[in-house]
């Protein structure tokens, strides 16, 4: 056997009772857990020791048996506690569960098991059985600084301090009483009071016993407590108040707070003063002369602006200067509310008119509402501040007051005190107004019509106006491409009839002119030709058909070449009717040996001329020309064309015989056939003559369309 074999087969032995070790090991462990587990946990049987428990340990339900003394009991408010020889715990009942109707001063029994509470630990109970009496355990003497750390929740403790305010609760028979100790406020809870009437504990410094009861949010915080008192003898009176509150001498409102080693803090004080401000049950302003003070009272008697008061109430720092808490007053005399001093925004600023009632000359800048309360948004000078105006409405008292109107208001002057600096150059961080009415606020100066509101309504007015032309021209744009579509559709379609028609006609009138020239000259050919062909025409007459034959094929030629003339499209410009009809009167008149002079303009413009212009006007300028051969017995004739003003002016003078225009004569239907064929193109022929001076013939024809 080789050497690793042999260790192979020692290590198998091993890693088996290796194994079987882990095994038990694991049984073993398991059944120990199973054991713990279902072993009850140790019984506790002091407070002290539940409430050592942490969170965790207070899930785990640990039975509790506790023997202690009920120190405060009433269902009505939730307040459950007992004590034992180490320290105070509360009671929580299952829901189903009626608790008993337990009373300060039983020893009781009580079991169940710990409970982590809902701030801190409680015991959730089983069985409540009463052993016995005995007196309450000696109150723990606190400060207000312990009771705010929670620490004493459930404890029975011990205090003192002054009483601010007393009130019955409805439908209980508990008083509550408000004191202030240690620089807080307590809320006290006591069936029963140690004086006749409850205003007669205020200003008094009392000792109370009671339970601790804290009050917390859903997140175990703390954010109040109070004293449950459980008798009469746990309130007691050390220092009572005096029996004429108002009997106390009053004090300077100016001279709240200020160093007085002789003042005892805390107590209340008199003062006396005009009221400038008041909101019944909350605030009161008063002033005397040159000081103010807030005043914070519950009490909802009547006032009036400028009623004289004394009040009674209790010193406390504001936020810059004193303010006069849980107030009482009564009414001295009526008359005028002071008059309000006129200030600056910088005057205002120095802090010196505080709760005084002041008037300040400002522009409006805004308006806003928050709940029930009005504010105006005022500069005066570079300085921006508010005034405030609370209302029960909901009505607008401002909706008439435009923005940048000139107004002065008038009201209590408040401080913001920002960053304090000793030194004449200090100045509050802002001041604010409190408005007693809407009539604080006078208008001085409306602003000018063209404020930056109505520049910017009308701005936007514009931009929608403009937005909206747009639109609509966009909208008419896109009707005017689909209808200007739709017109050169049917344009096209009317040109194409038009065109159809016009060469229908230009065919007819070719076919009109050869059949009128050709055709009558081709019947003249044909007679004259058999004339001559004839046995019995005779060598005189034949040689006269011939003539009369050969300028019978002469005119022809010329009809034929004036009508091929008038339909060649290249002869469609002014330049080429120009040329024609130079050539034409030069061939004309040669053949009737009449000079002609020619004066055609070099600057013709090629602009086009349809058929129909060109042969109204060359059958007219033919006219004029026969006229001047046949009637004018002249010797010279001038030819002129030009253009002017977007017309066609083709002249014809001669220095014939002349006529009288007034004397119609025979064969003078060449004049009206002129002036016809004109009316026909939308111009006219002018006739300038004299007997024996010779004729002027001019021709004016617009032309048809632009020049180009």
């Amino acid at each position: 056997m080789s050497k690793k074999s042999a260790v192979s087969f020692l290590r198998k032995p091993e890693r088996q009772r290796w194994r079987q070790s882990i095994a038990a090991a694991f049984c073993f462990g398991a059944l120990l857990f199973v054991v713990i587990a279902q072993t009850p946990a140790e019984e506790l049987h002091t407070v002290a020791a539940i409430r050592g428990l942490t969170m965790e340990q207070t899930r785990q339900k640990i039975p509790v048996r506790l023997h202690g003394v009920v120190t405060f009991f009433d269902e009505n408010l939730y307040s459950r506690f007992i004590q034992d020889e180490t320290v105070g715990i509360y009671l929580q009942f299952p829901l189903n569960v009626a608790p008993p109707m337990l009373v300060p001063g039983q020893l009781v029994e009580v079991t169940g098991v710990a409970s982590p509470g809902e701030y801190a630990p409680v015991v959730l109970v089983d069985t409540v059985r009463v052993t016995g009496k005995s007196p309450l355990p000696v109150a723990k003497p606190v400060t207000y600084e312990q009771l705010a750390s929670g620490k004493e929740d459930s404890q029975f403790v011990e205090t003192a301090g002054i009483v601010r305010s007393v009130r019955k609760l409805e439908a209980s028979p508990y008083h509550q009483i408000e004191i202030v100790t240690g620089g807080g406020r307590l809320l006290i809870f006591a069936n029963e009071l140690p004086v006749e009437h409850p205003e007669e504990l205020l200003d008094s410094t009392v000792r109370v016993r009671g339970v601790c009861s804290t009050l917390f949010n859903h997140q175990r915080q703390l954010f109040a407590i109070r004293l449950m008192v459980p008798g009469p003898d746990d309130l007691t009176i050390i220092i009572p108040a005096t029996k004429d509150p108002f009997a106390i001498p009053a004090r300077p409102i100016g001279s709240l707070l200020q160093f007085t080693p002789q003042v005892t803090y805390g107590h209340r004080v008199k003062v006396v003063g005009t009221v400038n401000y008041f909101e019944p049950g909350t605030v009161i302003f008063l002033q005397d002369g040159e000081h103010g003070v807030e005043v914070q009272t519950k009490e909802p008697g009547p006032l009036q602006l400028g009623d004289r008061v004394e009040v009674l109430g209790y010193v406390n720092q504001g936020d810059y200067t004193p303010l006069l808490q849980d107030a009482v007053y009564r009414t001295l005399s009526t008359s005028k509310p002071p008059t309000p001093s006129q200030l600056t925004h910088d005057e205002a600023l120095k802090g010196e008119h505080d709760c005084q009632l002041v008037q300040i000359v400002a522009r409006l800048i805004d308006r806003t509402q928050h709940g029930s309360e009005q504010f105006l948004i005022l500069q005066e000078g570079n300085f921006i501040f508010q005034a405030s105006l609370k209302q029960n409405g909901g009505h607008d008292n401002f909706a008439l007051l435009e923005n940048d109107s000139r107004v002065a208001v008038t009201g209590v002057c408040r401080i913001e005190r920002g960053e304090w600096q000793a030194g004449e150059n200090w100045r509050a961080k802002s001041f604010s107004i409190r408005l007693r009415s809407p009539d604080d606020v006078v208008l001085l100066e409306s602003p000018p019509w063209w404020t930056l509101r109505r520049v910017l309504w009308i701005a936007t007015a514009l931009g929608f106006v403009t937005l909206a032309a747009f639109s609509w021209v966009a909208v008419l744009r896109r009707r005017v491409t689909e209808r200007t579509r739709e017109l050169e559709v049917q344009i096209q379609k009317r040109q194409a009839a038009e065109r159809r028609r016009e060469i229908e006609q230009e065919r007819a009138r070719v076919a009109h002119d050869l059949h009128d020239d050709l055709g009558s000259g081709l019947t003249e050919v044909n007679m004259l030709t058999t004339l001559v062909k004839s046995s019995t025409t005779s060598a005189d007459e034949k040689e006269r058909y011939l003539g009369d034959l050969s300028e019978t094929a002469r005119r022809m030629v010329n009809s034929l070449d004036e009508i091929v003339w008038a339909v060649n499209p290249r002869n469609d410009t002014i330049a080429s009717l120009a040329s024609y009809f130079g050539s034409y009167a030069q061939r004309f008149l040669d053949l009737a040996s009449v000079a002609c002079g020619l004066d055609i303009a070099e600057d013709l413009p090629e602009h086009p001329l349809d058929p129909k212009f060109r042969q109204e006007l060359f059958f007219a300028f033919k006219e004029a020309l026969t006229n001047v051969v046949r009637h004018a017995g002249a010797t010279q004739v001038w030819l002129r064309i030009s253009v002017r003003a977007d017309n066609l002016l083709v002249e014809v003078s001669d220095n014939g015989l002349g006529f009288d225009l007034r004397e119609r004569q025979a064969g003078s239907d060449g004049l009206t056939n002129m002036n016809e064929r004109m009316k026909s193109l939308g111009g006219q022929c002018e006739i300038k003559t004299t007997p024996q001076k010779g004729t002027s013939i001019q021709f004016r024809a617009p032309l048809p369309g632009k020049l180009l």
